[in-house]
């Protein structure tokens, strides 16, 4: 899996070429091998007892597996559940899983109650019923959708249009676009009552949510879906930022066309370049839901010059979900650093990874990183790091989750600022 902007952290290769890996530790010469150190850290396995929160830890409907191994600047996690086994890529994924899981269940929950079961009957005999399969299974109904109603769900937004003409001629009561508008607006709106992303890639969820959405779209029920006791998986992935609530309303008002002029129009008002805010725009790594949650970030960056020089990075770098969560949350945290305590003056990218300059002349890397270890990489980007700053203006490095005592023992040798857990996420 390709995992370019998640390498862009404290283990990323310096060069071109953006090596991932953390490498194992190198000896250094020493006067006999009684007296050999290790100047650099190998990676820990971690225990999920240790180092989460008790109800990240355990809940009603999951258990997260005691073993923990953390590479690509992610820990990675398995999560046992009576719906099936998840796994998390990161601190910021896990959170958003265990709050799935507790969405699943109270949907599996309403599916068992007789309104649903009354819903159902009525969806049947509705004039609409003939568009079930245009909502709930696109891929053989529509071909220009894209597989799965995930990806239907996330980008149906600018081709809505076309499948009303594809919809006319399929003789699907002439109806097909309006009506997955309609289950697809309810189907957000279920989605975000629950606290979760309605563009979430858990299968299991999308098929709860489906269910549920027809029963309200077709069957004409409504549901009282109160919302998780964990906060909810869209706020989760913004946990460090003070956009949660406007970026739930805008997922359960606006579709993703709608999302995405939206997007466009704010990038570009904030300069930038329109070729890079296309590319950003149309990268399959971000879901209505991150490709938003980025842009509200930025935007939050008021006053910062060069923001474009990020929207280009993450839409020229990005393949996966992991690289999107990278950016969304990389662009939070300096949100977050700038409008409070190290105000930013511009964004300076090092190698493609997105540093700042702070007004007070301070090199900043905010990281999105759940564990942090002094590896040969880390020493390599810290130096290259100091080696922007002007004197007497000196670097701050900002860290979502971990840094190991010896990361910072080091850094702070060189003069480095260093701050952990800005985004607590899952962590105790």
């Amino acid at each position: 899996m390709n995992k370019k902007l998640l390498a862009f952290t404290l283990s990323i290769a310096v060069a071109p070429n953006f090596s991932f890996a953390q490498v194992e530790p190198t000896p250094s010469p020493a006067n006999s091998p009684a007296e050999m150190v290790l100047p650099y850290e190998e990676l820990p396995e971690l225990k999920a007892s240790e180092i989460l929160r008790p109800e990240i830890l355990n809940g009603p409907h999951h258990k997260v597996r005691e073993e923990v191994s953390t590479y690509f600047g992610a820990n990675h996690y398995v999560i046992d559940s009576e719906f099936g086994v998840f796994e998390a890529e990161g601190n910021e994924m896990l959170v958003r899983r265990v709050n799935e899981i507790n969405a699943i269940a109270k949907l599996k929950e309403v599916s068992r109650t007789d309104q649903y079961k009354n819903a159902l009957v009525t969806a049947a005999k509705a004039p609409v019923a003939a568009a079930k399969s245009i909502v709930t299974d696109p891929v053989n109904t529509v071909k220009s959708v894209p597989k799965g109603i995930m990806k239907f769900m996330g980008r149906a937004g600018e081709s809505i249009k076309g499948m009303g003409k594809k919809a006319s001629s399929d003789s699907v009561n002439g109806s097909t676009a309006r009506d997955v508008i309609g289950f697809t607006g309810t189907k957000r709106k279920v989605a975000v009552s629950l606290g979760v992303d309605p563009y979430s890639s858990n299968a299991v969820l999308q098929k709860e949510l489906d269910g549920i959405a027809w029963a309200a779209f077709a069957g004409g029920a409504t549901f009282q879906l109160a919302t998780m006791p964990i906060g909810g998986g869209v706020g989760a992935a913004l946990t460090v930022t003070n956009v949660a609530g406007s970026l739930e309303d805008l997922l359960a008002t606006k579709d993703p066309s709608d999302l995405k002029i939206m997007n466009r129009k704010t990038l570009l008002a904030m300069g930038a370049n329109s070729t890079a805010v296309e590319s950003f725009l149309n990268n399959e790594a971000f879901s209505p839901t991150a490709q938003t949650a980025f842009t509200l970030s930025l935007k939050a960056l008021g006053g910062v010059a060069n923001r474009g020089a990020f929207v280009k990075i993450a839409g020229q770098n990005s393949s996966s979900e992991a690289d999107a969560i990278f950016c969304v949350q990389t662009a939070a945290l300096l949100a977050k650093l700038h409008n409070g305590e190290m105000p930013l003056a511009r964004i300076a990218p090092i190698n493609n990874f997105p540093t700042c300059v702070a007004k007070d002349g301070t090199v900043v890397a905010a990281l999105q990183w759940d564990y942090a270890a002094f590896t040969a990489r880390a020493d390599d980007f810290s130096k290259l790091l100091q080696a922007q700053t002007k004197p007497p203006a000196t670097c701050f490095v900002g860290l979502s989750g971990v840094a190991s005592p010896h990361l910072r023992r080091e850094l702070e040798s060189r003069g480095f600022r260093v701050e952990d857990h800005l985004s607590q996420g899952p962590l105790r």
